[in-house]
């Protein structure tokens, strides 16, 4: 039978390293029989740089499997003898959820591992509550920080496997999140350059976004700079047309009676007149202001809703391998700065009856926007730091790995607060007859004795922090079902977070440091066994507990206890049920965070019914506690066809936690009840300060369903059939005539037809195919680029937003048969969340939220009950199309006082993203025309495509002006364009 790897690189392709073989073949799964070359290294095993061991040698059932690969040259399948793990696969027995291979990969249309875990979002939720990124691993081993894998290409990946939490146990992790392990081709080198710009269809903001990365994996090592430059202009409210809030302060102002008298008999009962104009030359008379309607100035085109922003990354990496030994070290510099604008200042003079420039009998109040003056703003700017390194081996039997890190980000933040007019507010009160109130003023005012700019708020905050980790995992001894594994953790981390804040004249230091001292135990141990025939009617089962310990400096000592199942009953269906008591203290940030004052803050004050321009508070609370939570998760996986690449999966997660951090909640009544030390009002009931900074809730109960599907349908490309039929002699080498990189004819020289029965296989020096995303593939592995529009590498199963097979322990080749890297991929998944309970307790004695049932504690609402998402995706010959599409129900807060319940409905909302890209490479017809297309991708993508946004209104129908569309998506629907190309 001859391989699917060898029928796409039967002209093209360098020999691959086959798989290695047990003697005791069990059962046909896929795999290349391309003979091993034992002088590469393999990075694919666990650990980056791992070396990899001399080939085993071959045996009588591998060399039949070869004959009679030898012997069927027309069948496509890839087949294994026997049972095992995947190259770089993960520790233990569970089987990753999805598995994707080359093929899947590249259909998702993206550049970077970062930009595929953010599509394969869905698939990486965690129902458990921690939130952020899945754990990411490489190669089946820990690395010391994101930053290592964050930005290398896609096509440097063989194959990426997605597991459950339980999987984050066994490296020493908490069990909260999801791991994604990245497993890379055994060689790859390439320069990628990608320019790239965004702009909303709404226009008002540019977001350019230029790259480049150089990679290279050879020999167990790999070296990789990556360089990335973004800017984005401002938007501003105006370019939204946001509704302004009514305000006393226009231009050129208005007269505001003071107390509750009138501004003057002569002129009526009003309280609000407008200046008609500046009287610089003169004294206004009563008459002036007759009839003159109050003025507020539209502060739109002075307000920002998404601020300008630059921001620089500079990330590189070196790894190899020293012996038995891999190491890799990784250095990354971010510098960034914002921008924001916060409306015009504003100036408040009190006019005493009696003044030279006052026509009014009673003492009134002059208010102003200044429009001569510059607007104020918000500049934040950072500077972060990252060193990361790992190092790994094997001894005896036993995987060890150690990692180390060290961060360093400082941080600052200045904002404007207006014009200082003390000193000529004493001049009217003195009736000084030169102090005009109504005179133009200027920023050229400044600096002249009357008027001055008030200090602004000021923060800054450094933050380090060192982490060390060390990581044990193997078999202690064997059960008749199998060997007991263990892995141990232990590691230590200091971490210091000064900050200085200067705010209303006064200057406020902190400083909260953490030394951390943990360590974890996790044993997996095996009761039965289907494989090994121990109880093998009740199937496969396991039985995990871990424990672990952390000795904080600050909180003491904190715990985490859990323990579960694992349980196969069948093969194609698993079971994992878990428990674990955990415990959490808040983070340095939430504690010791600079404090920041921001005003004019538009907010919805539930209380009043109608929307407030505040002053916020931001910054740590040094009086937070950990908190305690309690997890049970029930997790189901079905393979139900054997030939078809669908996945069922179904999670039941119920969670309760005591003290609850938590950022400050919408403030609603029940919040402003619960803590009102942090809300500030006026004597007319006003809100005019808001505390936002974090706090405890005394618990929170959290429960929900999650289910859905993915499914991939592998397409055959036209190079596939193309090659198909030059093999059977009835149609030409579509490869004639096309020269590999590097110059030379190589195996594409003449008809290009090499060694029909044996593939064709090149030396280990044949020149590459023009690659269509120059993906380095060849074979199963991966060591050399695949032919146009193709991508080789290891072996998976056929992916999808879901796809794979249902594999062997830890990941490995099951009994399902799946396809190589090549061909393309119709994908679809969907899933839907299901929230039983979301309550939360905000204090010991109340009041109790719903976040359900018309409670809130965010700014958009409540918990939707409902939740989908789906993914639909093609991608053959070089074309592809994805579509990903979220919806959530709608719901309905009950903010107010039970006199006054202020009802707010927040509408469903189902917003949908595409992405069309086209991989010239893939398409012969242009590549024979215009070589220089080899590596060249251009990608358009629509974010939010109809432009949907959620709705709120009141009982009125009335949207709030707090609650304008433009402030819950200022973007809205916006177009990507993106040429990327690499260089070989």
């Amino acid at each position: 039978m001859r391989t699917l790897g060898i029928g796409l690189m039967a002209v093209v392709a360098s020999p691959a390293v086959a798989q290695q073989v047990s003697p005791p073949a069990a059962s046909a799964v896929p795999v290349s029989p391309a003979a091993p070359d034992p002088q590469r290294a393999d990075p694919t095993q666990p650990g980056v740089a791992a070396p990899e061991p001399a080939p085993a040698p071959e045996t009588p059932q591998a060399q039949q499997a070869a004959a009679q690969e030898e012997d069927t040259p027309d069948e496509p399948d890839i087949i294994v003898q026997g049972r095992r793990n995947l190259p770089g696969a993960v520790i233990g027995d569970i089987p990753p959820e999805v598995q994707l291979g080359p093929s899947d990969i590249r259909s998702y249309g993206v550049s970077s591992v970062s930009e595929l875990l953010d599509e394969l979002a869905p698939q990486t939720r965690s129902g458990r509550g921690s939130g952020g990124r899945p754990v990411v691993l490489l190669n089946g081993r820990r690395i010391s920080g994101f930053q290592e894998v964050r930005d290398l290409p896609t096509e440097a990946i063989a194959r990426v496997d997605i597991l459950p939490e339980e999987v984050a146990l066994k490296y020493g992790y908490r069990a909260d999140q999801r791991v994604v392990n990245f497993v890379l081709r055994r060689r790859f080198r390439a320069a990628t350059v990608e320019l790239a710009d965004r702009i909303p269809t709404s226009g008002g903001r540019n977001t350019a976004n230029p790259r480049l990365d150089l990679l290279g994996i050879a020999n167990g090592g790999r070296v990789n700079l990556h360089l990335d430059y973004t800017a984005s202009s401002p938007l501003t409210e105006a370019e939204r047309g946001i509704t302004q809030q009514p305000s006393l302060f226009g231009a050129p102002g208005n007269i505001v009676a003071t107390g509750s008298g009138v501004i003057d008999p002569l002129l009526g009962t009003g309280t609000v007149v407008g200046v008609p104009g500046s009287f610089a030359g003169a004294r206004p008379i009563l008459g002036d202001f007759a009839g003159v309607a109050p003025t507020s100035a539209d502060q739109g085109a002075y307000r920002t809703l998404l601020g300008s922003s630059r921001q620089f990354n500079a990330n590189a990496t070196y790894a190899r391998s020293f012996g038995s030994v891999g190491a890799t070290l990784n250095g990354t510099l971010e510098v960034s700065d914002n921008r924001s604008t916060l409306g015009l200042p504003s100036l408040s003079l009190t006019l005493p009856a009696g003044n030279p420039y006052s026509p009014f009998a009673n003492t009134v109040t002059l208010t102003q926007a200044l429009s001569a003056f510059d607007p104020l703003e918000q500049r934040g700017s950072s500077i972060s730091a990252h060193l990361g390194t790992t190092v790994n081996g094997s001894l005896g039997g036993w995987q060890w790995n150690v990692t180390g890190s060290y961060d360093r980000i400082a941080s600052d933040t200045d904002t404007d607060l207006g014009i200082d007019a003390r000193a000529f507010q004493d001049r009217l009160n003195a009736g000084d007859p030169t102090a005009n109130p109504f005179a133009a003023f200027s920023a050229a005012t400044l600096g002249a004795g009357d008027f001055s700019l008030l200090p602004g708020n000021r923060g800054h905050s450094l933050s380090t922090e060192g982490a060390i980790n060390a990581l044990v995992t193997g078999s202690p001894v064997s059960l008749p079902a199998g060997p007991i594994t263990t892995s141990l953790r232990v590691g230590g981390t200091t971490s210091d977070l000064s900050s200085r804040s200067f705010r209303s004249g006064v200057t406020t230091r902190g400083d909260v440091s953490r030394d951390i001292a943990s360590g974890q135990l996790n044993i997996d141990l095996p009761i039965t066994s289907r494989d090994r025939a121990v109880l093998g009617a009740i199937g496969t089962l396991s039985l995990n507990a871990n424990l672990g310990i952390d000795q904080l400096s600050d909180f003491g000592t904190l715990t985490t206890v859990g323990y579960g199942a694992n349980w196969s009953p069948i093969e194609g269906v698993r079971v994992i049920a878990s428990h674990t008591d955990d415990e959490n203290a808040p983070s340095a940030a939430q504690l010791g965070n600079p404090t920041v004052v921001t005003p004019n803050v538009r907010v919805f004050d539930y209380v009043s019914g109608a929307n407030a321009v505040v002053t916020t508070i931001t910054g740590g609370n040094p009086l937070l506690n950990a908190n305690n939570s309690h997890t049970t998760k029930i997790g189901l996986t079905v393979k139900p066809l054997r030939t078809t690449d669908l996945t069922l999966s179904a999670n039941y997660v119920n969670s309760d936690t005591d003290d609850v951090i938590a950022g400050f909640p919408t403030p609603t009544a029940a919040i402003e009840a619960a803590f009102p030390q942090r809300f500030l009002r006026g004597a007319d009931g006003q809100l005019l300060q808001l505390d936002s900074r974090p706090i405890n809730f005394a618990r929170s109960e959290r429960s929900e369903l999650r289910y859905g599907f993915n499914l991939s349908v592998p397409l055959k490309s036209s190079i596939q059939k193309q090659l198909e039929a030059f093999r059977a002699g009835t149609g030409p080498n579509p490869f004639a005539g096309l020269r590999p990189p590097g110059g030379g004819r190589g195996p594409w020289g003449g008809d290009g037809r090499g060694d029909a029965r044996s593939g064709g296989q090149a030396d280990g020096n044949a020149a590459r195919a023009p690659g269509g995303n120059g993906a380095a593939a060849g074979g199963n592995r991966g060591d050399t680029a695949p032919a146009p529009g193709q991508a080789g590498g290891a072996v998976s199963g056929p992916g999808g937003p879901g796809g794979g097979r249902f594999g062997g322990p830890g990941g490995g080749g099951g009994g399902f048969r799946g396809r190589g890297g090549a061909g393309g991929r119709l994908q679809f998944a969907l899933y839907h969340t299901w929230h039983f309970t979301d309550r939360v307790d905000i204090g010991a004695n109340g009041p109790f939220l719903d976040l359900l049932n018309g409670d809130a504690i965010g700014q958009t609402g409540g918990q939707p009950r409902h939740e989908l998402e789906g993914q639909a995706g093609y991608s053959n010959n070089g074309l592809g199309a994805r579509l990903s599409v979220n919806y959530q129900s709608g719901t309905t807060v009950n903010g107010g006082t039970p006199a006054s319940p202020n009802v707010l409905d927040f509408s469903s909302l189902t917003t949908a993203n595409l992405r069309l890209f086209a991989d010239f490479g893939g398409r012969l017809d242009l590549f024979r025309k215009h070589p220089w297309l080899r590596g060249t991708r251009l990608t358009v993508s629509f974010d939010n495509l109809f432009n949907q946004r959620q709705q709120v209104r009141d009982a009125r129908g009335v949207t709030p002006i707090s609650f304008q569309p433009g402030y819950l998506d200022p973007l809205g629907r916006s177009v990507r364009l993106s040429i990327r190309k690499l260089f070989f």
